[in-house]
C-alpha cells in the first residue's frame, strides 16, 4: 500500500527515490493513547483544540503529524465557517510557540468537514461561495508563514445529499489545497450506504481531476452506536475499508478517541466479529 502521489517513475539524470510507505494513522485523545492503541499506525493527529502535548508525543513516537489549524475557522451559527479577523496573529503565536512540530512537509488541516453546516440548513451557493472565499484567504496567510506545510481540508458526503449546488463549489475548495479527506460515517440509516459507498469510490477521481497533485485522505470511521445493526456496520466498514485502499492515506477516527460520542462506542470495545473488519490494521 504505497502512495499514488509523487510514487514511481524516475528519470536518467539521477537514482530513483524509493517510494515512501502509505501513512496510516489514528486521532489520538492524549498522549497515553499512543502506548495503549490497537493499530499499527505511522501517523497520528492530535485532535480538535490544539492538544499540542499529543501532537509532541506523536512527533517524539517517530510518526508522521496531522496538525490542528482549525482554530482558524471556527464555526459560526447557521453553518458558516469564517477565517478569524485575527487569522495572521493567531497564526504567528502558533508558530512562535510551537516551531518544534512545524518540520518541512508537515499535514496542517485547515477545515473539517467543509461546507457540512451551511448544507444541512440549505443549499445555499451565496453561503458557499463565502466560505470558500475565506479558505482562499486562509490558504494564501498559511502559505505565506509557512511555505513547506501541506494543507488541507475535509468533506462529509452528508453535505452532498439532497445538495446539487455544492458539487462545484466542493471541486473549486479541492484546486487549491495539498490533501483532502473524507468523513464517509455511516450513521445507523441503511437507506444512505449506497450512496456513502458511492461517494467514498469517486473521490479520488473528483479530487486529481480538480488537483492532480492532492493526496487523498480516507478518514476512517472506528465508532459505532450501540443501538446500530451491527451487520449492517460490519458490511458496510468492510466495504469501505477496502475502497480505503485507493486513497492516499488513511487514518482511524473512534477506536479510542470519540470526542463528544460516548465512550462505548469506540472501537477498542467492539466485539470479536466487528473487530475483525480492521483486523489488518490491528497489531497481532
Amino acid at each position: 500500500m504505497l502512495t499514488a502521489c509523487g510514487g514511481g517513475g524516475g528519470s536518467s539524470d539521477g537514482p530513483t527515490l524509493p517510494p515512501q510507505p502509505r501513512l496510516v494513522g489514528e486521532i489520538f485523545g492524549t498522549p497515553d493513547q499512543l502506548a495503549t492503541s490497537d493499530l499499527v499506525t505511522n501517523a497520528g493527529y492530535g485532535g480538535y483544540g490544539g492538544a499540542l502535548e499529543t501532537s509532541r508525543a506523536i512527533q517524539k513516537a517517530g510518526k508522521a503529524n496531522l496538525l490542528d489549524f482549525l482554530f482558524l475557522f471556527p464555526t459560526r451559527e447557521r453553518g458558516q465557517i469564517r477565517l478569524v479577523e485575527n487569522a495572521s496573529a493567531r497564526l504567528d503565536s502558533y508558530i512562535a510557540q510551537n516551531n518544534d512540530l512545524l518540520v518541512p512537509g508537515v499535514h496542517v488541516y485547515l477545515i473539517d468537514e467543509m461546507y457540512l453546516g451551511a448544507a444541512l440548513l440549505g443549499d445555499n451557493p451565496a453561503e458557499y461561495q463565502a466560505q470558500l472565499d475565506d479558505l482562499t484567504r486562509g490558504i494564501a496567510l498559511v502559505r505565506q508563514k509557512l511555505p513547506s506545510a501541506k494543507v488541507g481540508i475535509s468533506f462529509s458526503p452528508h453535505a452532498t445529499f439532497n445538495n446539487p449546488k455544492i458539487t462545484p463549489f466542493i471541486r473549486a475548495a479541492i484546486a487549491q489545497v495539498d490533501w483532502v479527506g473524507t468523513t464517509s460515517y455511516w450513521l445507523g440509516d441503511k437507506a444512505t450506504i449506497p450512496a456513502l459507498h458511492e461517494w467514498s469510490r469517486t473521490l479520488p477521481g473528483i479530487a486529481r481531476a480538480a488537483q492532480p497533485k492532492v493526496e487523498t485522505w480516507y478518514i476512517a470511521q472506528a465508532f459505532r452506536d450501540l443501538n446500530w445493526d451491527r451487520q449492517a456496520f460490519r458490511d458496510y466498514m468492510q466495504t469501505e475499508l477496502q475502497i480505503s485502499d485507493s486513497y492516499d492515506a488513511i487514518i482511524f477516527f473512534g477506536w479510542q478517541e470519540t470526542s463528544e460520542l460516548s465512550k462505548q462506542t469506540a472501537g477498542r470495545y467492539f466485539e470479536a466479529e466487528t473487530r475483525a473488519v480492521y483486523s489488518r490494521f490491528l497489531k497481532k
